[in-house]
């Protein structure tokens, strides 16, 4: 979980395990830059489509010396482990080769517009933790894309209002409910808010 909007992420490697790690990163708007000989041709897609760098040439160190995040993902463990080591004081890194001694990990992870859920097992199994994020993406589904969206722009509304923190937390408290999974439940109360927010008596509006 981190914010890495305008951080260097640089991946050395081409290959499939580059193009999962990819996958996971382009969605934080951050600049990818791939140093690889070869791409797999999903990395070719995001590369043809202006999603990341390629530079088609084997690794050297100058190439992450800005990087905030590298990714060691070739098919040659002496590689990446050069990799680790060339990386600038205070970079992060992720070694595909030796995942328990890596700093940083990728769990498993699914995204419903702004809800993010990662699952772990500390690398137990990585089988479960795709079994769980299975039975999770099935629980959490699309709908929660919309719900969450509801909470943030119920939130956004009444930091806007002159109520006291206590009555702002107890109105998100009641919106924290399954019934509000429910669209019309949510246009009722955003309305409710907006009035709110506007000064009109409707504190006990959104039940």
């Amino acid at each position: 979980m981190m914010d890495l909007k305008e951080k260097q992420v640089v991946i050395v490697g081409g290959g499939t395990i580059a193009a999962r790690r990819i996958n996971t990163i382009k969605e934080s708007n951050a600049p990818i830059t791939v140093i690889s000989p070869t791409i797999h041709q999903a990395i070719r897609a995001d590369w043809e489509a202006g999603l990341l760098i390629w530079r088609q040439k084997t690794f050297e160190a100058t190439d992450i010396s800005q990087a905030m995040l590298v990714i060691a993902a070739t098919n040659d463990p002496s590689v990446n482990q050069l990799v680790c080591e060339s990386a600038p004081t205070g970079c992060l890194v992720n070694n595909a080769s030796d995942a328990v001694g890596s700093p940083v990990h990728f769990p498993a992870h699914f995204r419903q517009g702004r809800l993010s859920i990662s699952i772990s097992t500390n690398e137990a199994s990585p089988m479960l933790a795709a079994k769980m994020k299975q039975e999770l993406e099935s629980i959490y589904n699309k709908d929660y894309k919309d719900y969450v969206e509801f909470l943030y722009q119920s939130r956004q509304l009444l930091k806007q209002s002159t109520l006291e923190k206590q009555q702002q937390k107890k109105q998100l408290q009641k919106l924290v409910s399954d019934e509000f999974l429910c669209k019309d439940k949510q246009l009722q109360a955003l309305q409710s808010l907006k009035q709110i927010v506007e000064g009109v008596d409707a504190s006990e509006r959104v039940m």
